[in-house]
């Protein structure tokens, strides 16, 4: 198994194998493990997903396309801090993720959706750099 290793800013290994993404669900599963859900008000649990959840990955998004198995555990955290970190047994998740991912204004949470988010990333480096071969 190889396992991506950073060494100034550079990371090897390969980003198409889920070993490569386990660093950083790792990462956040242990920001989050630190707090207990059931001791924080919903505010305080969107803000800890929006700044935690959503920055841990950032370096990683904005290089490499991340697989649909990482965007769905790293969603599938983001959905129990969210209805029920802390808790044992299942709990209900009143309202779909795509909703929560809206903005404020249509009834959403403004929560980043990782998959959309590493889109936009990547896209942002493809149009920076067609940008730099036309000027």
């Amino acid at each position: 198994m190889e396992i991506p290793f950073k060494y100034l800013g550079m990371i090897s290994g390969n980003p198409r194998k889920s070993a490569f993404w386990n660093p950083v669900v790792d990462k956040i599963r242990a920001r989050l493990s630190i707090w207990n859900g059931r001791m924080l008000s919903m505010v305080g649990q969107i803000c800890l997903i929006k700044t935690v959840i959503n920055a841990l990955p950032l370096f990683y998004l904005s290089f490499f396309k991340a697989l649909i198995v990482v965007c769905n555990q790293i969603r599938r955290i983001q959905t129990k801090f969210l209805w029920g970190w802390g808790s044992e047994g299942r709990k209900i998740a009143w309202v779909k993720w795509k909703t929560i991912c809206n903005p404020v204004e249509v009834g959403g949470l403004r929560i980043k959706d990782i998959e959309c988010f590493n889109d936009a990333l990547l896209t942002k480096w493809k149009l920076r750099l067609e940008n730099i071969e036309d000027g």
